[in-house]
């Protein structure tokens, strides 16, 4: 087995150095499985998170894990859980820690069917957790969904992201699900008894959301049967 294919490379579009160190800070805690090693990929002034990602599909580290640098992981075992999840399913190709089973013909994942995963949030000066687990998933090890939100997206594999459609900061993470499941692989939302990460996100910027929510319906969901 090459160095690249036991190399995690941790990639965060960044715009606030202490925000990134906390969030650098988190993953160095974190616990290295023996004969792994954990890289970092900062990517400063990107015109988007697509063309920012992109820079990494490069980097010949089969594992990634695509995550804003408000994000601290805070299970010490994620890289432990990280590795046996795709290890045990090889047509696993990304996980997130929140996602829809079923997108709706809107796009706006979040008002889906299926709502899964956990978060801690901070938003407003509250911590709030976002528990959407369900008893029948326990005997599970993951969630098949439509899509994952872009708080955090981890890889074993390596799909272009659109940045010919999406050239801003809204849609790349339904964007990319799609793109994954069109490649064949599955997309999927670890059942995590506590929540691995902290979300620690304050105002979000919606300017352009409408614009790039009606590039994703015309370019995804027209020829998508959705079952209503």
């Amino acid at each position: 087995m090459s160095t690249a294919d036991k190399t995690i490379l941790f990639v965060t579009c960044i715009n606030d150095r202490k925000l990134y160190a906390n969030c650098v800070r988190h993953i160095l805690q974190l616990l290295v499985p023996p004969g792994y090693i954990v890289q970092f990929m900062p990517i400063r002034n990107a015109k988007s998170m697509t063309s920012g990602y992109n820079q990494a599909i490069s980097h010949p580290a089969k594992y990634k894990v695509y995550l804003h640098q408000d994000v601290f992981i805070i299970n010490r075992a994620f890289l432990y859980g990280l590795l046996q999840l795709f290890e045990e399913h090889e047509h696993l190709g990304m996980i997130g820690m929140v996602g829809a089973q079923y997108v709706p013909p809107t796009g706006v994942w979040n008002e889906g069917r299926g709502i899964v995963g956990k978060v801690i949030g901070y938003m407003n000066d509250l911590f709030y957790m976002a528990s959407l687990e369900q008893p029948y998933h326990e005997s599970k090890t993951f969630i098949p969904v439509e899509c994952i939100d872009g708080l955090l997206m981890a890889t074993q594999y390596d799909v272009p992201w659109r940045e010919d459609l999406f050239d801003g900061f809204d849609f790349y993470d339904v964007s990319q699900s799609f793109e994954f499941r069109k490649a064949g692989y599955t997309v999927g939302v670890p059942v995590q008894r506590d929540a691995w990460c902290i979300h620690y996100h304050f105002d979000v910027n919606m300017t352009n959301y409408e614009k790039y929510r009606k590039i994703f319906v015309e370019q995804y969901m027209s020829d998508v049967n959705k079952e209503e």
